[in-house]
């Protein structure tokens, strides 16, 4: 886990470093060629470094110890971060559509340069590579909040491409060409935000994944020779790895308790090595007490019954 949280560091710090560089190049470009799409991807390049130092606390966050009123650990951090991410780069969309139609109601001049051009055009691989960079750590890192980085990195390289276009139109005709493209930017900008923001709300509410790996969990139960049927399961997520819950399973006819006890132990092993999640096995098995009328259930953990 440590090391999980240090290779996404050092990611988001190489990140923050590069967006220094973007954001101070573009918006000095954007003000000097008085250019309104260079402005506004100089400063969506400025909020990706607010939205990243977020992320890094949401990472360092997830290095304080257990405590009993954390017990589970601070995992769901990264799902808040995430959502911080997508929700700056829907109020930077909103913000600038209205500059851009203020842009287009008053036209203004831009003032086309070769040197301009070319400092800007050096954005669109550089984002490029950090997108995909994100993409190729968070396959193993498996982040929320990386992948929301993510998305954003590809966005930008699109915006920084379009910038480029809608720069060099702008110095050819004399209508607000500039305000046209910053519009279009925008919504572009609200419409992926809103995307982000439905997918990191769903993780802080629901959880990222539980119903995919509830029905792994189902499916790996169904399909184990011991098992007559999977009554209910439940599961909880609370971050990275941090999957848990109970499962509730009638074992098939014939078995005795102490082999019962054996079969869940190993049932829940194979769960958590396979899938990641910690599950309890809470078991119905025939009773061997006379006296008892039907099924007793008993709860399957580390190889001992508990009443």
């Amino acid at each position: 886990m440590k090391e999980r949280i240090k290779k996404s560091l050092i990611l988001l710090g190489v990140g923050v470093a590069i967006n220094v560089v973007l954001a101070a190049i573009k918006i000095y470009v954007g003000v000097s060629v008085n250019s309104l799409t260079i402005m506004l991807d100089g400063t969506n390049s400025a909020l990706d470094i607010v939205t990243c130092a977020v992320t890094v606390a949401a990472f360092l966050t997830l290095l304080k110890p257990h405590t009993r009123k954390s017990r589970y650990g601070y995992g769901r951090a990264e799902y808040l971060a995430g959502f911080v991410v997508a929700a700056v780069a829907m109020v930077m969309g909103g913000l600038f559509f209205f500059r851009s139609l203020n842009r287009l109601a008053m036209p203004e001049p831009v003032f086309f340069g070769l040197q301009s051009c070319i400092l800007i055009s050096v954005g669109v691989p550089v984002k490029l590579g950090m997108a995909l960079f994100y993409m190729f750590v968070n396959k193993k890192v498996k982040s929320k909040a990386l992948s929301a980085i993510m998305m954003d990195s590809f966005l930008d390289t699109g915006i920084t491409a379009t910038s480029l276009i809608s720069f060099a139109i702008s110095s050819e005709v004399n209508f607000a060409a500039d305000a046209i493209f910053g519009i279009i930017l925008s919504i572009v900008i609200v419409i992926f935000s809103i995307f982000m923001l439905r997918d990191n709300v769903k993780a802080i509410v629901l959880g990222d994944g539980v119903a995919e790996d509830a029905k792994a969990i189902s499916d790996l139960l169904d399909s184990n020779e011991n098992i007559a049927e999977t009554v209910d399961i439940s599961l909880a997520d609370f971050g990275y790895g941090a999957k848990m819950g109970y499962a509730e399973v009638v074992f098939k006819e014939g078995m005795t308790l102490e082999q019962t006890i054996d079969a869940g132990a190993e049932i829940e092993e194979r769960i958590y090595d396979e899938l990641g999640a910690d599950v309890k096995l809470s078991a119905c098995v025939p009773t061997l007490s006379e006296e008892s009328e039907g099924p007793e259930k008993i709860e399957v953990e580390n190889g001992e019954k508990q009443a």
